[in-house]
């Protein structure tokens, strides 16, 4: 299935930041019992915001965390770590690795989740080999990290050979990188496993 929507305006936002409340709407879409108690809710995220489900139901989880002092900050962007710390917690992972990056260091809340998604081979650095934690995740960054986590990757030719019946973006083409994440996060499809490779067949 789907788990993230483009805008009106059919384009996908992908350099765009996602705000906690968008995060927890995209790990909200991938639960497949949704019925679960709600035993946990924040003084910032109204009963009757979009979000609220999402928000409540994955705090109530233990997948997301409040700020403080009963706050959640729904509309405030999310962080490359605090997107990654909720992906390790959402697939309920061991945290276990070896830190390859020179700006991430031991006693940092997020250092086990970032060192685990590395070797889950979830995330990358960038080439100076930084992971830049405190920087805002993009959209496109996101789905990535979603998509390594579900062990999900786009069925490449069949997307090539079937764009007319797919969801297509004003604002992406084929040469971008992060292109075929954004595909496979985008549109609900049925698929065979070859191997590791995932083949579209619907």
């Amino acid at each position: 299935s789907s788990y993230i929507n483009g805008y009106p305006d059919n384009t996908i936002g992908h350099n765009k930041t996602i705000t906690r409340a968008e995060t927890a709407q995209i790990f909200y879409n991938l639960i497949s019992d949704k019925d679960v108690h709600v035993t946990k809710t924040f003084k910032d995220v109204p009963y009757d915001a979009w979000y609220a489900k999402a928000v409540n139901t994955l705090a109530s989880m233990g997948v997301i965390e409040g700020v403080g002092n009963g706050m959640f900050e729904p509309e405030r962007s999310v962080t490359r770590a605090e997107f990654t710390a909720i992906a390790i917690r959402f697939a309920d992972k061991e945290t276990e690795g070896e830190n390859i990056f020179r700006d991430i260091y031991g006693g940092e809340w997020f250092y086990d989740s970032v060192v685990s998604a590395t070797d889950y081979e979830w995330i990358k650095g960038y080439p100076d080999g930084t992971f830049r934690p405190y920087n805002s995740i993009t959209r496109t960054e996101a789905v990535t990290i979603v998509n390594n986590m579900l062990e999900r990757a786009a069925d490449k030719e069949y997307i090539d050979s079937h764009i007319d019946e797919l969801k297509q973006f004003n604002d992406i083409s084929s040469d971008f990188w992060g292109y075929y994440q954004i595909m496979e996060a985008a549109n609900s499809h049925s698929y065979d496993i070859y191997g590791s490779d995932e083949k579209w067949i619907g």
